[in-house]
């Protein structure tokens, strides 16, 4: 058998299309479970005390300098990263309309980011001056916490559906075109299987590491300590929002981006908004693929 010879038939496999209906009726469901988990957890008294538990987010207390590191090294990360990946995507003579230079783009930003402050932290522990933890370490166990993140997932589904529907309607009564993303357009156009399966390792793995780490453990961190806790989750979820330059868009992953703050805040637990983050952009492939669509 030639290797590769049957990945081919993995676009074909991937075609969703004949399952549009189930997968809608399913979105349904989903949406109503997480309405039902807002309901029960707010409504629900034996959750009383835990609604009111203080947050096990502990305060950024590093010096100065330290903060000021932590800041410089993923932004040089991000800098050397995407130069990188432009130079690699030129070496192999990609147009830049090729769907692996947004694959080779991923991995020189939020792959770079990864990289560079997983290795600052453990060079600062291994020198004996470690940075604030992320978090403290949660009483839930790692099933518990990924339990938490399909829980967020969950919840952040309905309504992040409304904003969705509101940004929509919104950009079509003023007469502004409603224009998916470009990966988006990637997903459904491509032929190459190989490609397909670079996107979505990049959407539900590198993506959202990359950018929880930037932007609930980075900007939301840091910001919490200075701001007023609301004008923390509004910076950190903005700034999550413009890095994706869509208007459209830009409603539902602002209310998406301060969903993933507050689930990251309350549970203490980096994966959390993470797995949460990975489930929401799968949830937006399988639509895809089905032909319904994105939200976002």
């Amino acid at each position: 058998m030639v290797p590769g010879a049957g990945l081919p038939n993995i676009r074909a496999m991937l075609d969703l299309s004949a399952a549009a209906t189930a997968i809608e009726l399913a979105q349904w469901g989903l949406m109503a479970v997480g309405l039902g988990l807002i309901a029960f957890w707010y409504l629900a008294p034996q959750l009383q005390g835990l609604r009111r538990q203080p947050a096990p987010l502990p305060a950024w207390d590093a010096p100065l300098i330290d903060t000021l590191l932590a800041c410089w090294v993923p932004v040089c990360a991000v800098l050397v990263g995407s130069l990188a990946a432009g130079t690699v995507a030129r070496q192999l003579g990609l147009e830049t309309a090729d769907g692996w230079v947004s694959v080779l783009s991923v991995v020189g930003f939020q792959g770079a980011v990864i990289v560079a402050t997983v290795g600052f932290a453990l060079y600062r522990r291994s020198v004996g001056r470690p940075l604030p933890p992320l978090g403290r370490t949660p009483p839930a166990s790692a099933t518990d916490r990924l339990l938490l993140g399909a829980a967020t997932f969950l919840v952040a589904l309905p309504l992040v559906s409304a904003a969705s529907l509101t940004a929509t309607a919104a950009l079509e009564f003023l007469g502004l075109p409603v224009v998916p993303q470009d990966l988006a357009n990637l997903f459904v156009s491509t032929k190459s299987a190989p490609l397909l399966l670079g996107l979505t390792f990049m959407a539900i793995v590198v993506a959202p590491l990359g950018e929880e780490l930037i932007f609930r453990a980075g900007v939301f961190r840091l910001a919490r300590q200075f701001l007023p806790r609301w004008a923390a989750l509004l910076l950190s979820a903005v700034a999550f929002a413009s890095l994706h330059l869509s208007a459209v868009h830009f409603l539902p992953l602002v209310v998406l981006g301060i969903i993933f703050a507050l689930a990251y805040e309350k549970t203490g637990s980096l994966l959390v908004p993470v797995v949460a983050h990975g489930l929401f952009n799968l949830n937006s492939i399988l639509r895809l693929l089905a032909g319904l669509g994105v939200e976002p």
